[in-house]
């Protein structure tokens, strides 16, 4: 239970961070960096509707950050948390595989955001498999 408890707790400061990574004025200023040699439209109705949307998914990971931050206090009531984590890790996969080939995202950031995700992937498998060890082990006793 311990590690499924650093998992949340890790999962969900990294999900609050997030947020403030894709808060507009700190995005909007990083998005040249990360779409090289792209006109986003800087200054334009589109570029905001743009950084709102980015922050809508900061919202969204925002929300299951403290989620996963108050199942830190009871992990195994809040044990299926898990699979909707892994979810998004994989969509935000598949995302930036998208935005690598296909929407001109800077290749360094698309594979650290891709491991970044593997990362948080491994780190569930890993809180998993553990909570099924400890419990098989008291299922025995």
């Amino acid at each position: 239970m311990k590690v499924l408890r650093i998992f949340l707790i890790a999962v969900g400061i990294w999900y609050l961070c997030n947020l403030v990574l894709l808060w507009p004025p700190v995005y909007g200023g990083a998005l040249p960096l990360i779409y090289p040699g792209i006109a986003l439209g800087q200054g334009t109705p589109m570029f905001g509707l743009l950084l709102d949307a980015w922050l809508i998914v900061g919202v969204q990971l925002a929300a299951i950050g403290v989620v996963a931050l108050w199942g830190a206090r009871d992990p195994m009531h809040y044990r299926a948390l898990v699979p909707v984590i892994v979810l998004t890790e994989l969509v935000g996969s598949a995302w930036d595989i998208y935005s690598i080939v296909w929407s001109g995202e800077a290749l360094w950031v698309g594979l650290t955001t891709l491991v970044a995700h593997a990362v948080i992937v491994a780190g569930a498998w890993f809180a998993v498999r553990a909570v099924e060890r400890e419990t098989a082990g008291s299922v025995k006793a």
